[in-house]
C-alpha cells in the first residue's frame, strides 16, 4: 500500500542493548536487512505461514527499533513504515497507533501527507485531517513540497490545496529549468486524477514538450509522449546513463546487437526467475545480444550490494530514484518489465515477462527475432 502512495513521491526517509553495533543502525540499514532475508525466503519457494511469520518479525524489530534507536526523521520513517507492515498483517489498530507515534511539529511535510493517505485508508478521519493541515502548513524544498501537492490532488482529494501548492512553485520557479520541472509534476499528478478525462495529463505534457524543448523535463515530457504510442518496428527511445561500478551504457554503442532492456526490483518475485532468463539467452545468443538492467529501487547502496549478491555481470543501471530514474522516466516504465532492440535500433518486444513459462517462451522468442532480423 505505502509503495502505491509514493509512485512519483520523493523516497521516505530491533533491537539489542547488548550490542553496541546495532545502536549505530538507521532505517536504511534495516530496510536492507529486511530485503534481503524476504530475497532469501522467497527463493525456497515459502508457504504462506513463513511468509506470516518473517512478517511479524519484521513487525517486531521495527518496533523495537522506532521505540529505541531511531533517530532523527527516523524516528518518522520508522513510524511510517511500521504502520504498513501492521496494515499489511491486518492489525488497523496497530497501524493506526504507529501513525499517531508521528510527531507532526517535527516531521517533514512529505511525511505528513503520506502518513495522511493512510489515515484516509484506515477512516481515522480526525487524524487524516489533522495529518493533511501540518502537511500544507509545513515549508519544505521544492521537490518534497511537489510530492506533497500530488499526493494532496489524487489519493487525499485536497485538490485546491494541491494546485495551490503547484502554482506558488511556478510562481516562484528562477528559470525554465524549474519551470518545466513544476510542470512536470503537476502533469503527472493530473494524469493520476480520476476526476478528471484520461488524457489531460497527457495533454499537459504535449504542451511542456512544446513549450520548453530545451529543458530536462521538456525532453523527458517528449519521450513519454513516445513511449506511450511506442510499438514493434518503431525507432526505440535512445538514452545514456551511468552504470554501476562505473562506465556508461549508451544504446548508440549497442548498435549491431539485439539489446534486452531488464526493468527489475530486488522485491519481485519474478526477479530469480528473470536473472535466471537472461542467462539462458546470453548463453544462447553470445555477443549477438546485450542486457542492460535498470533497478527501480530507491537504494542505491542496497541496489549495488543485490548486483553483487545476484551476481549480475551485465551493464546496471540504478540510481536510487525508482521509476524517477532518467531510463524509466523516458520510456514510462514504473515497475518490471522487459522490452527488447533489435541490431538496428528498432523495437522488437514490449512489455515481456519472465515470471511465467509462457511469458519465458515469447521473450525467448523475441530475442530470437531480434538477433537475426
Amino acid at each position: 500500500m505505502l509503495a502505491m502512495m509514493l509512485r512519483h513521491a520523493a523516497p521516505l526517509l530491533f533491537l539489542s542493548l547488548l550490542t553496541p553495533a546495532f545502536a549505530q543502525r538507521s532505517l536504511n540499514d534495516l530496510q536492507r536487512q529486511f530485503a534481503e532475508e524476504a530475497r532469501k525466503l522467497a527463493t525456497s519457494e515459502p508457504s504462506p505461514e513463513q511468509r506470516t511469520q518473517l512478517l511479524r518479525k519484521h513487525t517486531e524489530e521495527l518496533a523495537r527499533f522506532v521505540a529505541g534507536e531511531a533517530k532523527g526523521d527516523d524516528r518518522w520513517n520508522g513510524h511510517l513504515m511500521l504502520a504498513d507492515l501492521k496494515l499489511t498483517g491486518g492489525d488497523d489498530k496497530g497501524a493506526i497507533a504507529a501513525l499517531r507515534g508521528i510527531d507532526t511539529a517535527a516531521a517533514p511535510a512529505l511525511l505528513l501527507a503520506t502518513a495522511a493517505t493512510m489515515a484516509q485508508h484506515l477512516a481515522v478521519k480526525e487524524l487524516r485531517d489533522a495529518l493533511v493541515k501540518a502537511a500544507i502548513a509545513k515549508p519544505s524544498p521544492t521537490g518534497e513540497r511537489l510530492a506533497t501537492a500530488r499526493l494532496l490532488m489524487t489519493v487525499l482529494l485536497e485538490v485546491e490545496a494541491g494546485e495551490a501548492m503547484f502554482t506558488a512553485a511556478l510562481q516562484a520557479a528562477p528559470d525554465d529549468e524549474q519551470r518545466a520541472f513544476v510542470r512536470w509534476h503537476r502533469a503527472d499528478a493530473l494524469r493520476d486524477r480520476e476526476d478528471l478525462p484520461d488524457n489531460t495529463g497527457f495533454e499537459e505534457l504535449e504542451k511542456l514538450a512544446k513549450d520548453l524543448p530545451a529543458t530536462y523535463w521538456g525532453g523527458v515530457a517528449k519521450d513519454v509522449l513516445r513511449a506511450t504510442n511506442l510499438k514493434v518496428g518503431d525507432d526505440a527511445i535512445s538514452f545514456r546513463a551511468p552504470a554501476i561500478g562505473g562506465g556508461e551504457v549508451d544504446t548508440a554503442t549497442l548498435r549491431g546487437k539485439a539489446v534486452v532492456l531488464a526493468f527489475w526490483s530486488q522485491s519481485d518475485q519474478d526477479t530469480p526467475a528473470l536473472l535466471g532468463m537472461l542467462q539462458q539467452v546470453r548463453q544462447q545468443h553470445g555477443a549477438k545480444v546485450a542486457v542492460v538492467g535498470i533497478c527501480l529501487d530507491r537504494d542505491p547502496a542496497a541496489i549495488a550490494a543485490a548486483v553483487k549478491a545476484l551476481h549480475i555481470d551485465f551493464p546496471e543501471v540504478g540510481d536510487g530514484k525508482g521509476d524517477q530514474n532518467d531510463v524509466a522516466l523516458r520510456w514510462f516504465v514504473h515497475g518490471p518489465t522487459l522490452h527488447v532492440l533489435d541490431k538496428n535500433g528498432k523495437v522488437a518486444g514490449l512489455g515481456l515477462q519472465a515470471g511465467t513459462a509462457d511469458g519465458r517462451k515469447e521473450l525467448a522468442e523475441v530475442v530470437g527475432r531480434a538477433v537475426s532480423g
